[in-house]
């Protein structure tokens, strides 16, 4: 005669603990996982508000330290550079200023047109052609630190997952080489 042997199987108790486990482990990975993507966003528009900033900044001290001269408007609100003069060789004589080699920075909405408030830094040359330099920028600042030099501050902003990021930049003192 066979004896019978029992099966031994998973009671109820024990398939319900491994579901418990596996839906905490879940949830603890979908929380690092919605972390890092906040903090990866966070991070990334940090990086690019820095980058847009600096890159703005950049082309405004280019332009003024081949300044001949430059100018605050509006309260310190746009910025004049004026070139000197080029000679028929291409270098610029140093002596006499170019009135129609002028560029205006300023804050404008996205048509560019000087005087209006927005967000937009533009860079405007004598002949009507105007460039984007960057969007989101909450205030700029020039402000004539002697004859041959000039502090600019940009302040730029991105939004992001966790709020605005913002990048408040400032160059000391910018000094016009052409002066």
């Amino acid at each position: 005669m066979r004896i019978l042997r029992q099966k031994s199987g998973q009671t109820l108790l024990e398939a319900l603990m491994a579901v418990s486990i596996m839906g905490l482990t879940t949830a603890g990975a979908m929380v690092m996982m919605t972390g890092s993507a906040r903090s990866f966003d966070d991070t990334s528009t940090q990086v690019f508000t820095d980058s847009d900033a600096v890159m703005a900044m950049q082309m405004i001290v280019n332009d003024v330290r081949e300044a001949k001269s430059i100018s605050i408007i509006g309260g310190g609100e746009q910025l004049r550079v004026t070139f000197p003069k080029k000679t028929t060789e291409g270098y610029y004589d140093r002596h006499e200023p170019d009135a129609e080699s002028q560029i205006d920075y300023y804050l404008s909405d996205d048509s560019g047109v000087s005087g209006r408030s927005g967000t937009f830094l533009w860079r405007s040359r004598s002949d009507g052609n105007r460039d984007c330099l960057k969007k989101d920028v909450a205030d700029i600042a020039f402000e004539q630190d002697t004859a041959r030099s000039v502090k600019i501050t940009i302040t730029a902003q991105n939004p992001a997952a966790n709020g605005v990021k913002e990048t408040h930049l400032t160059q000391r003192v910018v000094y016009l080489r052409n002066y």
